[in-house]
């Protein structure tokens, strides 16, 4: 049995791919060492999950008992850490200006002689808005601190006036509002970011590898050779060739799914079954894809260069960080060309929201349909393997 499968033409394409593998670094990079070093170092990067401790500086003004309880409150706050507390905004500046801190909070002189004779007493805060995360993420927790102190001075000031604590409480919030954070109540950016770039970069490689070796095929003139190995048939030779980095790739997707849901603790409400045919489905596709622009390229230099301005142009419309709501409407169209925006919306769907799996199902069709585009470049690539005129370049 196993004397057949190495007579067959797949097998005979496998073994001869190995063998490239086996003696081009080159491979072994874009196989191995990329993905890994890659997955890796990203996972460690948004390990955390959650911007803590922002660095910021408080200009005392005032130097009171209620400043200082002010102080406490903030650099008690998980988000943010005051690292500075001076008297001269100028200084403060500086040091925004030289991103020591994001943000600065002003404590004005007669803060708390004004809130005492119940006078308003504005707290001025300046916050870098170069990071819009950063940003967010101070301006949530200062508002947030700010606001508990004054609810609580108004708490009291209104109970020490004969108030009891349930009409104090409903002067102070005469609305009450009720939030419910759902799919991601904790605010975990590990839960989106992690998630969306551990598998863009193994999607990256799966479509440079899969543009490297089928290029290379043209560049080293070796085309003809690959179509006699698979018994002159195409579908068999780009079989043959795209098994091993399919499996090794599958093989790391595995070991995102681990890194995520057993390392990290991200929730798993839908089908892993769908996920995984997903992931599948993707990395095929991107090396259809990978296929597709050497065939329309014929140049392994040029389909590299047009293949990552594509690929990076992928994440850049996902919606990941700018929502595609937000987005002109000709935009919106475009998104719709790479596979990782359907990914993502598959990957959301049955990972975060538990969405049945009916759901997925169109988004796992629009990944095939990139499938058979890559399907329908293969006789334009055995065209091209066997024109001498697209042999020896790189």
């Amino acid at each position: 049995m196993i004397s057949g499968m190495k007579q067959h033409p797949i097998f005979a394409v496998m073994l001869r791919e190995a063998e490239r593998i086996k003696h081009n670094p080159a491979y072994r990079f874009l196989l191995f060492g990329g993905p890994l070093v890659g997955i890796m170092l990203l996972f460690f990067i948004f390990h955390q999950g959650v911007a803590k401790k922002l660095p910021v500086a408080v200009v005392d003004q005032d130097n009171s008992a209620l400043s200082i309880k002010v102080s406490n409150a903030l650099n008690a706050s998980s988000d943010v850490a005051i690292v500075e507390i001076v008297e001269d905004m100028f200084q403060a500046e500086e040091l925004l200006k030289q991103s020591v801190v994001d943000a600065i909070v002003l404590l004005p002189k007669g803060l708390e002689k004004n809130v005492f004779q119940g006078i308003q007493a504005p707290v001025p805060v300046y916050i870098n808005g170069t990071n819009v995360t950063v940003a967010g993420v101070v301006q949530r927790s200062v508002v947030t601190t700010l606001g508990t102190l004054s609810g609580g001075v108004q708490l009291k000031k209104l109970m020490l006036a004969g108030k009891n604590q349930e009409q104090a409480m409903a002067r102070v919030v005469p609305v009450d509002i009720q939030k419910h954070i759902l799919f991601n109540p904790y605010s975990n950016y590990g839960y989106f970011l992690n998630s969306a770039m551990l598998y863009f970069t193994l999607f990256l490689f799966a479509f440079m590898s899969s543009v490297y070796t089928f290029g290379n095929e043209l560049k080293r003139g070796t085309g003809l050779n690959l179509l006699e190995t698979g018994n002159n048939s195409v579908r068999l030779a780009i079989a043959g060739k795209l098994f091993p980095y399919s499996l090794i790739f599958s093989g790391f997707a595995m070991v995102i799914a681990f890194l995520l849901y057993k390392v990290e603790g991200m929730p798993l409400k839908g089908s892993f079954t769908i996920l995984f045919a997903g992931q599948f489905i993707t990395i095929v596709a991107y090396q259809l894809l990978g296929l597709m622009f050497v065939a329309l390229t014929k140049n392994m230099r040029l389909s590299l260069s047009v293949g990552s301005a594509y690929i990076m142009m992928g994440i850049t419309f996902s919606g990941l960080t700018f929502p595609m709501e937000g987005m002109p409407r000709l935009v919106r169209i475009i998104t719709s060309v790479f596979p990782f925006t359907w990914w993502e919306k598959l990957f959301i769907s049955q990972s975060l929201r538990g969405a049945p799996v009916q759901e997925a199902l169109p988004y796992i069709c629009y990944i095939l349909i990139f499938m058979l585009l890559g399907v329908a470049s293969f006789k334009m690539y055995k065209r091209t393997l066997g024109d001498s005129k697209y042999w020896g370049k790189s």
